[in-house]
Order: C-alpha cells, then sequence, then structure tokens
C-alpha cells in the first residue's frame, strides 16, 4: 500500500560485475552460511541495478516511504522516487527493520508504476532479508472530483532460507482529495503469508490522512489491520526539505498482542 516527477535524459553506463564475497572471508563459514551470504549478496547487486537503470530514464517523485497505506496515486511517466527507512521498536532494542525501496513509472507505461523494496529485519539477534517486488497499475485518474484509485500487488522473497517465498498481497487504494491541501485514502486487499510453515490469509484494510499545514511540512495519519493479524497506528511529520527531499518522522503502535510501540525516520530522495 504505497504512494509515491523531469527531464528525459539519456546516460552510458559501463557494465558492472556482478557484486561477489571475499573467498578469504567464505572460507571460515559454514557451507550454508555461505550459500546464504552469497544469495544475499546476489539479491542486492541485482536491486541496485535495478534501480539504477530505471533513474537513467526517469525523475523522482514523493513516495508513501514507511507509511502503510498507499494513496490511489501513481508516478507521472518517466518519474520516480527512492525511499530509506529505519523502524526501532521503543521498548525491544534488539528487534528493526532497515528499508530502501524504488518506485518508477517508465514512459512508455503511462499508468504502470515499477518498483521493489529490500528489508533487512533484526528480531532477537536472528537476522532475515525479504525482497519484495510489486507493481502499481491507475485504474482511475479524475482530477475534476478529485479523485484516484489504483491496483497494488506485492510478493515477499526470503533471501536467507531454504523456503524463499514468504508471501503476497494485493490491494485497492482509493484517494479522495476535497481541497489542495487535504488527501484521504481507503484502501482495502487480500494477503496471503508463508508464517514458517503455517500459511496463513485473509483481508486487508487501511485508512490514512495528509494534511499541508506548511509548503514546508505534511501531517500524515493511518489506521490499518488485517484479518486475524496485526493492527496498528502511525503517524508523524514529513518535513519537504526544497523540492528534491523529504524527512518523515513516524510514532506508530500495534493494538493488538503486546501493543509493541515503534519509532521510524525515514527520507525520499528525488532525482
Amino acid at each position: 500500500m504505497k504512494k509515491s516527477t523531469s527531464r528525459h535524459t539519456r546516460h552510458t553506463t559501463t557494465a558492472r560485475p556482478t557484486p561477489t564475497v571475499s573467498s578469504s572471508l567464505l572460507k571460515h563459514l559454514p557451507p550454508s552460511r555461505r550459500r546464504s551470504l552469497q544469495r544475499t549478496v546476489v539479491f542486492v547487486g541485482a536491486a541496485f541495478a535495478t534501480f539504477l537503470l530505471l533513474s537513467l530514464y526517469s525523475k523522482a517523485h514523493a513516495a508513501g516511504g514507511s507509511y502503510v497505506v498507499d494513496d490511489g496515486g501513481i508516478n507521472d511517466p518517466g518519474q520516480c522516487n527512492i525511499d530509506t527507512w529505519y523502524k526501532s521498536g521503543r521498548n525491544d532494542a534488539a528487534s528493526g527493520d532497515t528499508v530502501l525501496s524504488a518506485d518508477c513509472t517508465p514512459t512508455g507505461l503511462p499508468a504502470v508504476q515499477l518498483g521493489a523494496d529490500i528489508n533487512r529485519s533484526r528480531d532477537d539477534g536472528e537476522h532475515t532479508t525479504l525482497l519484495s517486488p510489486h507493481l502499481k497499475v491507475s485504474i482511475l485518474s479524475r482530477e475534476d472530483l478529485g479523485l484516484e484509485a489504483a491496483v497494488l500487488s506485492q510478493a515477499h522473497v526470503a533471501t536467507d532460507r531454504r523456503h524463499a517465498f514468504d508471501g503476497a498481497d494485493i490491494a485497492v487504494p482509493l484517494t479522495y482529495k476535497p481541497f489542495e491541501a487535504l488527501r484521504m485514502t481507503l484502501s482495502t486487499g487480500w494477503y496471503h503469508a508463508y508464517n514458517d510453515g503455517k500459511p496463513s490469509e485473509g483481508l486487508t484494510w487501511g485508512t490514512a490522512v495528509e494534511y499541508d499545514v506548511l509548503k514546508s511540512l505534511t501531517l500524515v495519519a493511518e489506521r490499518f489491520g488485517q484479518q486475524s493479524g496485526d493492527q496498528g497506528w502511525q503517524a508523524g511529520p514529513r518535513l519537504h526539505i526544497g523540492e528534491k527531499l523529504d524527512i518523515d518522522l513516524v510514532l506508530g503502535q500495534h493494538l493488538n498482542g503486546d501493543r509493541d510501540r515503534w519509532f521510524t525516520t525515514g527520507a525520499t530522495v528525488r532525482f
């Protein structure tokens, strides 16, 4: 559930070899850990290469960043954005998530937004890396009515365990803008999760509000949940540093289970 404006310039680059890990470091690791590390390096390298190729033909626009509920809009043709954020549990220093995300709309596919996330999570000393390619297609855009809608689908692949498929989800966000400074979004969807050999699936939903207080400040709040799963909220300011950089400061809390709280810092870069 994520949202997301430049001259069409052509660049030439020289091919770079696929990232590798020094054999002197690998030889001291068990074979299973060695294979896992190599797969992670290859996935990360491939994702960065994809981001670079997309960015050569596009320009950036603001994105949803660490917020869960995406809006109904997509990038303009030939535009893209890169987000990064770090989420840490307020009561559990051993848990956290570091994410790098990119989304672009090719000039030849004006209604389609392509992207991918790399998520490196830490939970009680154990690390997991997920690669999540995603596709977002615009199905409604009526500026006269202030309405935008899209279909967003994504898959999740774990790079460091035998069962790589971690789940998939689809969402349909609808955004209404009654006036220029206010945007309200309602999103519904479906998820399927592997859950360490215990698959689960169900409905997802979310609501979000964005209000531009100043040219340099937007307030964002959202409420989200999934059937038989997590429910929670997030809110915070988004600071606009010029036209190419946004900074997010986000506080969130689960509303079920142990009601964990978390704090997220993030940045969106436009180029």
